[in-house]
């Protein structure tokens, strides 16, 4: 599983109103058969800066949702719509440097 690309863009919500996100295309192989699928990440209301910005994140994020989905016995030849609400990262699980870390991006030696 790979991401292929992203197109950011603000999307309309069933209730009218429109949201900023990223439409990932991820790539999954199965055998011989290739499939793309899209998930339209949306970032959530209280999604700071930095997690706005870090496409790492909402990419990464983004290939879990579809693993979690795999697991639970979707198949990617199975048309859905996957739309997930982006927020900010755990501080427990980020990375260092990445939108939830509290620990700096860099490193004294």
């Amino acid at each position: 599983m790979r991401v292929k690309n992203g197109l950011s863009a603000h999307f309309k919500e069933a209730n009218g109103s429109s949201r900023p996100g990223v439409d990932w295309v991820v790539e999954m192989t199965q055998g011989d058969k290739t499939y793309f699928v899209r998930v339209r990440a949306l970032l959530a209301d209280e999604a700071t800066r930095a997690t706005r910005k870090d496409e790492a994140y909402q990419s990464h994020t983004a290939m879990e949702y579809l693993d979690t989905q795999l697991k639970t016995g979707w198949h990617p030849a199975d048309e859905k719509e996957h739309t997930i609400y982006l927020s900010n990262p755990l501080p427990s699980l980020a990375q260092p440097g990445s939108a939830g870390s509290t620990q700096p991006w860099w490193k004294l030696w």
